[in-house]
């Protein structure tokens, strides 16, 4: 969801939820909806919302917490995840009133806490420029000569910095809750894709993943990592039917295993036969993973080779020049992960 996760009301008591309806919520109604723990991101309280207005296509708008800065928007695909009516609407109302004042205080007291940092900050600025200007003078009066002229800063023709061409995305725009696949770094995990909920957006983007864990967890607790956006990319679509009707050696391919998706490329038809009616292809990972060695792979466990362009928001094949690994991380990762590194061969 757009903005930051923000904090329940303190004095906001959950109401008695109901079971999905399958029907929208009107204008002025007020709903539950998922957010991240303020101080906690890897979990998840249900926060009062008040609906605000109805979208085409069968959606609603409504301002999360009393957050006037947090409006997000919903769909009947998303009840019973993300947002969930309340039967006792009085209760309901009464904790989106105390939620709504106590955003309106946060947000007045951030406000006032900028306001005297900027000015804090312009009577440090100021103080140092009187400072640097009496050095110049001194030295100029030594020297016989001014002080040092200021740099100016460079502008294009258009009278401010660079920026990027017409209808081009620097990187894709991430959300609270929104379903994401990150590329793996880690030593052991090149060439992988894992899926997550996205808990929080900002410059960096907080990650909690379906099927990677933080090692020595016996409760298996889902591992929660924040990360740069331009290792995100969103959910692929699915396959169009026949997808492998024209399938050649060397194919980019994705192929699923031990919870995540890994890049691997078409070798040949397991039984010489046709790929678009096979049950069965021999593939092998992409550049050395897994050392090169072929797997034999059911067709329900691949996909195809995903491409995410940001600059486009569109999707295409990885392709042969898209198939250079990842970086590695720096050695020492803060979080380990478990139960997921492939061996070699594994199918």
């Amino acid at each position: 969801r757009s903005g930051a996760p923000r904090a329940r009301a303190a004095a906001a008591a959950p109401a008695p939820a109901l079971p999905p309806s399958g029907e929208l919520p009107s204008v002025g109604e007020v709903v539950e909806v998922e957010v991240a723990e303020e101080g906690a991101p890897d979990r998840t309280v249900w926060s009062p919302s008040e609906v605000r207005e109805s979208v085409p296509g069968g959606r609603f708008k409504a301002c999360v917490n009393g957050d006037e800065d947090f409006i997000e928007e919903f769909g009947l695909e998303d009840e019973g995840r993300e947002w969930r009516k309340v039967e006792d609407q009085a209760s309901a109302k009464k904790a989106y009133a105390a939620a709504h004042a106590l955003a309106k205080r946060k947000a007045a007291a951030e406000k006032a806490a900028e306001k005297a940092a900027a000015e804090a900050a312009a009577r440090t600025a100021a103080a140092g420029a009187d400072k640097g200007e009496g050095k110049a003078e001194r030295k100029g009066e030594s020297k016989g000569e001014g002080g040092p002229k200021p740099k100016k800063r460079k502008v294009t023709a258009s009278g401010g910095a660079p920026r990027p061409p017409p209808g081009v995305v620097v990187s894709h725009r991430y959300a609270f809750g929104m379903a994401v696949e990150v590329a793996g770094e880690d030593e052991g995990f090149e060439r992988s894709w894992y899926s997550g909920e996205v808990l929080k957006a900002a410059a960096k983007v907080t990650v909690r993943y379906d099927a990677l864990f933080e090692e020595d967890s016996d409760a298996k607790r889902p591992l929660t990592e924040t990360l740069e956006p331009g290792r995100l990319r969103p959910l692929p679509p699915k396959a169009q039917e026949g997808w492998l009707r024209k399938a050649k050696a060397g194919l980019p391919l994705e192929l699923k295993h031990d919870g995540g998706w890994w890049q691997v490329e078409f070798v040949s038809v397991a039984d010489g036969g046709d790929a678009e009616t096979a049950t069965q292809l021999l593939v092998r990972g992409a550049g050395e993973l897994w050392g090169g060695a072929e797997i034999l792979a059911d067709v329900s466990s691949l996909r195809p080779g995903w491409h995410f362009n940001a600059a486009s928001q569109s999707w295409g094949s990885r392709g042969a020049a898209a198939a250079a690994a990842p970086k590695k991380s720096r050695s020492g990762s803060k979080s380990r992960r478990s139960g997921a590194r492939p061996d070699k061969g594994a199918a």
